[in-house]
């Protein structure tokens, strides 16, 4: 059984590469040029990219549509597989979900597709994606893989801040004057992922306070059990090994 998701989850290359996970690409638009993610542009050329395009050519992104998912298994299939395990972004965030499931649909009768709703993304949805492909290693079913996911689905906190509001204004979903204002306050927006949405969970002033914050909205949720933990960044690595 071989374990697939999109690129909207965080999988470090070389657990991409141990477990033999297949990772559809999502696609992004810049004015004219189109591009797919971890194909025709990396992380870090899409952060360079956003950096130097005005607001007219700012980038919009878009799901899988159903035949680029038909299509992708069916190039897996040549290859022999014939049983999937997908992971993907949230329903709730992303009509990824309903493209995979057309993709099941139209393949009924010719592969074995099972799917998985992370109800997170970046590094939430990347360690199912992991756990998935390594329970499948170990020859799990899709039965047990889908059991394990479910409670660590349950189990998932996750919290981080916004930086800057420039490029959710540039985007269309924040007020220029709002992000003016933050900018002027130095505020920092405080976002959780609550049942499968983003939402804010608060608002602080300065790095060093929202770091403090997130660390202490862990804590307050975990309690004393042992966890693990991951620090995701966007183009800015110092910033996430500060709160390491």
């Amino acid at each position: 059984m071989l374990v697939v998701t999109d690129d909207a989850g965080d999988v470090a290359p070389e657990l991409v590469e141990k477990y033999n996970i297949k990772i559809i690409p999502i696609n992004i638009i810049f004015g004219t040029e189109e591009f797919l993610s971890g194909i025709d542009m990396d992380r870090p050329a899409f952060y360079r990219k956003v950096a130097s395009v005005g607001d007219h050519n700012f980038p919009k992104t878009s799901q899988p549509t159903p035949y680029q998912y038909t299509e992708f298994f069916r190039e897996l299939m040549a290859g022999g597989e014939t049983e999937f395990y997908v992971t993907t972004i949230s329903e709730k965030l992303s009509g990824t979900y309903a493209s995979a499931l057309a993709a099941r649909q139209e393949l009924a009768g010719e592969a074995t597709i099972h799917l998985f709703d992370s109800m997170g993304g970046s590094a939430a949805q990347g360690y199912q994606t992991v756990e998935a492909a390594r329970m499948a290693a170990e020859g799990a079913s899709a039965e047990e893989i889908t059991a394990r996911l479910t409670r660590m689905r349950d189990e998932m906190v996750v919290c981080f801040m916004i930086d800057s509001l420039d490029f959710a204004v540039k985007g269309g979903r924040v007020k220029p004057l709002r992000g003016t204002i933050a900018s002027m306050l130095n505020i920092k927006p405080i976002m959780k992922l609550e049942d499968g949405l983003i939402v804010e969970e608060g608002r602080v002033r300065t790095l060093k306070k929202a770091h403090r914050y997130i660390v202490d909205f862990v804590k307050n949720r975990v309690g004393d059990r042992p966890i693990k933990f991951a620090a995701i960044h966007a183009g800015a690595p110092l910033a996430g090994q500060s709160i390491m």
